[in-house]
C-alpha cells in the first residue's frame, strides 16, 4: 500500500512537470506568435508611411514646378517689354520732365528689388531641386542573405528597421524641400508686386512720351 502511494506521488510529479514543460511552449508559442502580428501590423504601417513620404517628396517638386513656371511667364514678359521701344522712354534729366524723371527713378528702384526677390526665389527653388535623392529599401534578395539563418520574426524585424531608415531619411528631405518652398512663397508675392509696379512705371513713360 506504501509502494502504491509512493508511485502514485512520482507518477503526479512527472506528469505535473510534463504540464509545466508543455504550458512552457504553448507560452512561448503565443509570444512568438504575438510578435509576428505585431511585425505585420507594423510592416503594413511603415509601407503606408514609405509610400506617403514619396508623395509628399512628389507634391513638393510639383509645387516648385509651379513656381518656376510663374517666374518664368513673368520673366518673359518683362524682358519682351525691356527689349521693345517702351524701354526709350526712361528719362535721367530731371530738366526735361519731372515727372517722367520721377517715374524713371520709381521703375529703377522697383525693377531693382523685384530682381532681387526674383533672385532669392530662384536660388530657393534650385535648392529645392537639388534635394532629389529618395532613400530606397534595399535590394530583398541581399536583404534574404544577410537574414541568413534567421527566423521569420528577426527577418521581419530587419526589415521594419529598413523600412524605418528610409522614412526617417525621406522625412529629412521633405522637411528640407518645404523650408524653402516655405522662402519662395513668402517672396513670390514681393516678386510680383515690385515687378508689376515697375512695369506700371515703364507703361505710364511710354504713354507720357506719346
Amino acid at each position: 500500500m506504501f509502494n502504491n502511494s509512493f508511485n502514485r506521488l512520482s507518477n503526479c510529479k512527472k506528469n505535473c512537470s510534463s504540464n509545466e514543460s508543455t504550458l512552457k511552449n504553448d507560452e512561448s508559442l503565443d509570444d512568438s506568435d504575438d510578435w509576428e502580428s505585431k511585425y505585420d501590423v507594423s510592416i503594413s504601417v511603415l509601407k503606408e508611411e514609405y509610400l506617403q513620404c514619396i508623395s509628399r517628396i512628389r507634391n513638393v517638386d510639383e509645387k516648385a514646378n509651379k513656381y518656376l513656371l510663374v517666374i518664368s511667364i513673368i520673366t518673359t514678359g518683362l524682358f519682351v517689354i525691356l527689349s521693345s521701344s517702351a524701354i526709350e522712354s526712361l528719362e535721367f534729366n530731371y530738366l526735361n520732365s519731372l515727372v517722367a524723371f520721377q517715374l524713371t527713378i520709381a521703375f529703377m528702384i522697383t525693377f531693382i528689388i523685384g530682381i532681387w526677390y526674383g533672385n532669392l526665389i530662384l536660388r530657393a527653388i534650385l535648392n529645392c531641386f537639388n534635394l532629389v535623392e529618395l532613400q530606397k529599401m534595399p535590394d530583398i534578395l541581399e536583404l534574404l542573405n544577410d537574414a541568413g539563418s534567421d527566423n521569420s520574426a528577426q527577418y521581419k524585424h530587419l526589415l521594419i528597421s529598413c523600412y524605418q531608415q528610409s522614412i526617417n531619411a525621406m522625412d529629412k528631405t521633405v522637411s528640407a524641400k518645404q523650408e524653402h518652398i516655405k522662402v519662395i512663397s513668402k517672396n513670390i508675392k514681393f516678386f510680383i508686386v515690385f515687378l508689376s509696379s515697375s512695369l506700371i512705371c515703364l507703361i505710364t513713360l511710354k504713354i507720357i512720351g506719346i
